[in-house]
């Protein structure tokens, strides 16, 4: 039962989260108390798991349907659904004083403003609209965002930067996903865009939205938020996820290219925040 429970978090989201927050931190130029820090990232990351236990309650019957879902423990029978709502409280109403006491009100607002987009507009649009995608994508960059105000205290082009790196990320993440999944998704009554546009459009979104990754990438070099090692890393990073994009449009087998995609965006993230972490520690401890 305590591995299912801790399931309905989203663990692996939730510790992505906490990378990219945690990266996020390092790069203001002011500093936080290790305790300061480690109860804003316990924050965030309690946020975090509050959302994706709301959004299992909400999406359980659905999730049945789904061979990706289906032996979540919700949709699998092997809880009572009332423990997501008891998880999902629980979790949100504890990041509230943690974030409060250890970061600012800008952080704080954030936060909840994730936690309502991500649960009330978010989880019900995705049965209605393919534009979910973006509208979904705002909450699941706040963390960048977070960590970077809960240092700061205030949203600047550095933080809209980092923001706009982790935004821009989940379009062809998730865009890839919805193409190797297509019929599974449209089973379960989600509408995607490889389904609805088809899916050479698709491919071409995923190219132009890979675009945009690389040049926000760009953007924080120009900002002098990343120094020589993560300019280097993020340009050999972009070159090879734009050339991986560009083999849409070769490949007789969408669903293997979409695979690669979608495995090529979480390598590109992990290391390009990886990046920007080395550099922000570098900078203030070195």
């Amino acid at each position: 039962m305590t591995l299912d429970l801790v399931a309905l978090t989203k663990p692996r989201i939730t510790l992505m989260a906490l990378m990219v927050a945690g990266g996020c931190m390092l790069l203001s130029d002011l500093t936080l108390s290790w305790q300061q820090a480690v109860w804003a990232l316990l924050g965030i990351a309690l946020l975090v798991s509050g959302s994706s236990a709301f959004n299992m309650y909400w999406e359980r019957d659905y999730d049945g349907l789904m061979e990706r879902t289906r032996l979540r423990p919700l949709p699998a029978g092997r809880l009572d659904p009332k423990w997501a709502l008891r998880i999902g409280f629980l979790t949100s109403a504890l990041a509230l004083p943690a974030l409060w006491f250890s970061t600012n009100l800008v952080t704080v607002i954030l936060g909840f403003f994730s936690l309502f987009a991500y649960v009330l507009v978010y989880t019900p649009m995705k049965r209605m609209s393919t534009w979910a995608l973006v509208v979904g994508a705002v909450p699941g960059a706040m963390p960048a965002l977070m960590g970077y105000t809960a240092v700061s205290g205030e949203i600047d082009e550095v933080g809209l930067a980092l923001f706009g790196l982790a935004f821009f990320w989940q379009l062809p993440h998730f865009i890839a996903i919805g193409i190797f999944r297509k019929e599974e998704y449209e089973y379960a009554g989600y509408p995607v865009i490889a389904g609805v546009v088809g899916e050479p459009a698709a491919i071409l979104l995923s190219l132009f939205t890979t675009v945009l990754i690389v040049l926000n990438a760009g953007l924080l070099w120009w900002l002098d938020i990343g120094g020589l090692f993560y300019a280097l890393l993020s340009s050999l990073l972009g070159a090879w996820f734009l050339l991986i994009a560009v083999l849409g449009f070769f490949s007789r087998d969408i669903k293997s290219w979409a695979k690669k995609l979608f495995k090529a965006s979480l390598i590109y993230q992990s290391l390009l925040f990886l990046a920007l972490a080395i550099d922000g520690f570098a900078c203030k401890f070195l």
